[in-house]
């Protein structure tokens, strides 16, 4: 049993014996039955099974001979949207890249992601301040 992917969980096993954050590996008697469950952090989600297994639903794998299973789990991402509003003009950049908002006005960030949000006000406008998530100017 391993894990990939840039997300993090952990994956269980029925009968007992893996539990992998830690333990990703037991001996079962051939002919046992195993099922694997995994369970993305909160951060995370389970994108499914690879090897033995395929899939996002709990993998159940006959013990006939060694088995290798990975199980890989990604990062959340969430929507930041820019909304630009009053009568002036003038543009919003995002760093980490991806929100150039007079055209580009949204863009989906993995879970954690810091992002800090500048704007900059035309030649014949003021920025007045954030609302929102942000706050002042």
């Amino acid at each position: 049993m391993t894990k990939a992917g840039a997300g993090s969980g952990t994956v269980t096993s029925a009968p007992a014996g893996v539990s992998c954050g830690e333990d990703c590996s037991e001996a079962y008697t051939i002919g046992t039955s195993v099922t694997l469950t995994a369970v993305p952090a909160n951060d995370s989600l389970f994108t499914g099974w690879s090897g033995a297994c395929t899939g996002t639903a709990t993998c159940t794998v006959a013990m006939s001979e060694a088995r290798n299973v990975t199980a890989t789990f990604a990062l959340k991402t969430f929507d930041l949207t820019v909304t630009k509003a009053g009568t002036g003009s003038g543009t919003v950049t995002s760093a980490p890249v991806g929100v150039a908002c007079g055209e580009d006005c949204s863009e989906a960030y993995t879970s954690g992601t810091s992002v800090t949000l500048t704007a900059a006000s035309a030649n014949d406008s003021l920025f007045t301040g954030w609302s929102g998530a942000c706050t002042g100017t």
